[in-house]
Order: structure tokens, then sequence, then C-alpha cells
């Protein structure tokens, strides 16, 4: 039940810190207002995903959360490496805290149009899913 384990579910852009980006820079703050959408447009600088808390409710301990971002087809130009999907593992989060799951243009390369899929999961429980759009500027 995601009311039971996720709240102050947020959603959108991060805008602070993307004024004076620099490719690479991965400065972009994840505090601040948070401008509400779901359509992003492809920028070096810009960051969008999700703010939430994690409930006390069902928990045992501080768990460890499965992150998944399921991406455009991207393409590492120094490395030649297809990336469609990243992992992490994120252990002991820690609960009635607030958790940040956000994707930053940082490179080039990674402008790439299309859906992008934010999904976060305890053990085989999907906790939290969200879908943004990113267009081409």
């Amino acid at each position: 039940d995601e009311k039971r384990t996720i709240y102050d579910f947020e959603y959108g852009i991060f805008n602070r810190g993307a004024e004076n980006y620099e490719e690479g820079d991965k400065s972009v703050s994840s505090t601040g207002e948070l401008e509400k959408t779901t359509v992003v447009k492809a920028k070096l600088g810009t960051k969008f995903g999700v703010r939430y808390w994690l409930s006390r409710a069902g928990f045992i301990g501080e768990p460890t959360l499965h992150l998944i971002y399921h991406v455009p087809t991207m393409i590492n130009p120094s490395t030649g490496e297809f990336v469609d999907k990243i992992e992490i593992l994120q252990p002991e989060s820690k609960l009635d805290y607030q958790h940040v799951m956000a994707f930053e243009f940082a490179h080039q390369y990674e402008l790439v149009p299309g859906e992008y899929r934010l999904y976060v999961f305890f053990e085989n429980q999907k906790l939290l899913e969200k879908t943004f759009q990113v267009e081409l500027q």
C-alpha cells in the first residue's frame, strides 16, 4: 500500500543551482521549490525527479531500497556503452526522512528525448513510480 510507506510525494524539476551550469558539473540542488511538471526540456543542468518521505509503517529497521531508472537509450561516447536502465541499491534508507530520486542532464550525450520512468522498490513491492516526458528544446 503506497500510502502506508511513502508520503509527502512531490515531483518535477529542481531549479536551484542550474543557472551557471557547466557540462559534467552535477551541482544542481535537490532542495528548494520544485517546478511541478512531468514534461522536461532536454538541457544540460536540468535535474528532474521525485522527492518523498519514507514512513516507519511497514518496515523493521532501515530498509534497502532499489531505485530503477528506465531511460531512452543513451550511448556514452567515451566508453561506447549503451545505457537504457540505471539501478541503484540504497542500503539503510532512513525512515521519516526526505529522500530524492532524480536524473540530471550532466553530459551532452544524455540529452535524449523520450520517456523517463523512475521506480522505487522495497523487496518485490513497488513503492513509487513516476514518468517524465523529455523533449528537445
